[in-house]
């Protein structure tokens, strides 16, 4: 014998395919589009658009006062949630946005998952080592041994250990500085 829904059953169920398969269709996209960085900890975007309750208690929290909040100007969709941009307000990975954090939109657990926010990138035209000037503040700001290193007098970044903090581009001497955070591409 085959049960038959009725129609608020039957709507429901409807509902809910046509969700999961927009979520489906609209999450990975959502994260090729992204061209910013959350804090650190932050679950995936449409999960962390969805969770997270722009109350602004990271950013409050934030001793480096990384962490800004999004505008209307930036969008409905992202309006009062946290980004960073650490070439600019670098992070000291302290977490206390991820133990602050009422939603878990930031959380221990995807923080272990990603524990970086993206790499450091030399620009050879303005790096100071590049120009036979000999110059190490990047390495001796570096909070991640081994992550920056200089090899024939100039820096090179193993990007397997930067987590993209944005301190060594802070210490750089360079006009404009020669360092830059960039996305990880996952």
């Amino acid at each position: 014998m085959t049960e038959r829904l009725n129609r608020r059953e039957f709507l429901n169920l409807n509902w809910e395919s046509t969700l999961g398969f927009l979520g489906n269709f609209l999450a990975p996209q959502m994260e090729i589009e992204r061209d910013f960085f959350r804090p650190p900890g932050s679950c995936g975007e449409l999960e962390f658009l969805t969770s997270c309750t722009r109350c602004g208690q990271c950013q409050d929290i934030c001793p480096e006062q990384s962490i800004r909040l999004f505008t209307l100007e930036n969008g409905a969709k992202l309006v009062n949630t946290p980004y960073m941009v650490p070439n600019e307000s670098p992070c000291t990975f302290c977490k206390k946005c991820i133990e602050i954090c009422p939603t878990g939109s930031l959380n221990l657990t995807d923080f272990a998952a990603r524990p970086a926010l993206g790499y450091v990138k030399v620009q050879k035209d303005r790096c100071l080592g590049y120009q036979n000037v000999m110059c190490d503040y990047c390495v001796r700001s570096c909070p991640v041994s081994g992550a920056i290193r200089i090899e024939n007098s100039v820096p090179v970044v193993l990007i397997q250990h930067c987590t993209g903090c944005g301190i060594c581009v802070s210490h750089c001497i360079a006009e404009g500085s020669a360092l830059k955070v960039m996305m990880k591409e996952d």
